[in-house]
């Protein structure tokens, strides 16, 4: 299924903003990305750990002028940020929560690049790069159509200007599936390890840069073949209502064990997607229940890219 031309607002995000002369060495050793190859032209994707190696959240890292943009999901951003700032008090850095500031939007298709154009003069490309001026920042994100990030101040004097497609962030979320896009949610911060949710096939992970939060364990989990789960699309037929931190269980013959949990899901037009971690060797086709909900059936899809 390649998804249809739609624009939204993307209300379930929210921005992170450091600022301050030693933003970037501070930011270097609390993230799993490089910092330093960050540029204004090519976001990171990132996670932030505890020390115990468990992911608070899931992070598109940006530079914007003097400052460092941290876009993750809402319900993650207020613990997150208060992790960052518990340290950040011996750095000259300053971290606050800037999602009022910005509007957040995404989209994909003909309309959403010709406003593109108009408001920054070109697309970005490569996937995760960056276009930018006065007015804000454009991120590309290849899947199985081109897909665009779009962040603007509130006080930016030219914005995109395009309605919004009902059910867009619905939309949004099933890309994000269909791409094996991990993220995570309330339900399920601080609970898995990075590479449990697919994160180093999606470079964000480096493991040449120094030290930082959860780096031994995250390190362990690769070196010492640690790592026995991974993050599985799965699909449904009907509309199921899941979310994530919801359980699932494996058929076996004419029994169920558990099996997973649900990291993000997502319902539109009578199809259910969802993205949960299983045991690193499920099989593609096995058969997955709700675990509160016996009737409501999934099937494990194909990775979209080679797991390591």
């Amino acid at each position: 299924m390649v998804a249809s031309d739609f624009y939204t607002v993307l209300t379930d995000k929210g921005l992170i903003q450091l600022s301050g002369p030693e933003k970037e060495k501070y930011l270097q050793g609390q993230i799993t990305a490089d910092v330093n190859a960050l540029t204004a032209n090519k976001a990171l994707l990132a996670c932030h750990c505890d020390f115990k190696g468990k992911t608070w959240s899931v992070s598109y890292l940006f530079s914007w002028q003097q400052d460092l943009l941290l876009l993750s999901h809402s319900s993650v951003l207020e613990k997150s940020l208060s992790e960052l700032k518990k340290y950040g008090v011996f750095a000259k850095v300053t971290i606050t929560n800037g999602s009022e500031n910005w509007l957040i939007s995404a989209g994909l298709g003909k309309a959403v690049e010709a406003e593109i154009i108009r408001v920054f003069g070109l697309l970005p490309e490569l996937n995760q790069e960056i276009v930018h001026n006065d007015h804000g920042l454009v991120m590309a994100l290849h899947g199985n159509s081109t897909r665009y990030v779009i962040l603007q101040p509130q006080t930016a004097a030219n914005k995109v200007s395009i309605d919004s497609t009902p059910a867009g962030e619905i939309l949004w979320e099933i890309e994000d599936i269909k791409a094996g896009i991990a993220d995570v949610r309330l339900a399920t911060a601080n609970e898995f390890v990075p590479q449990m949710m697919n994160l180093q096939q999606l470079d964000a992970i480096s493991f040449s840069k120094g030290c930082y939060m959860g780096q031994e364990v995250v390190a362990r989990t690769k070196y010492l073949g640690k790592n026995k789960r991974a993050a599985f699309r799965l699909h449904g037929e009907g509309s199921h209502q899941t979310q994530a931190g919801d359980s699932l269980e494996l058929q076996l013959g004419e029994n169920w064990r558990p099996a997973g949990k649900i990291l993000r899901s997502a319902t539109h037009k009578g199809q259910s997607w969802l993205l949960a971690v299983l045991a690193h060797d499920t099989e593609i086709g096995s058969v997955m229940r709700l675990k509160e909900s016996p009737e409501t059936i999934f099937t494990v899809l194909p990775q979209p890219y080679e797991l390591a």
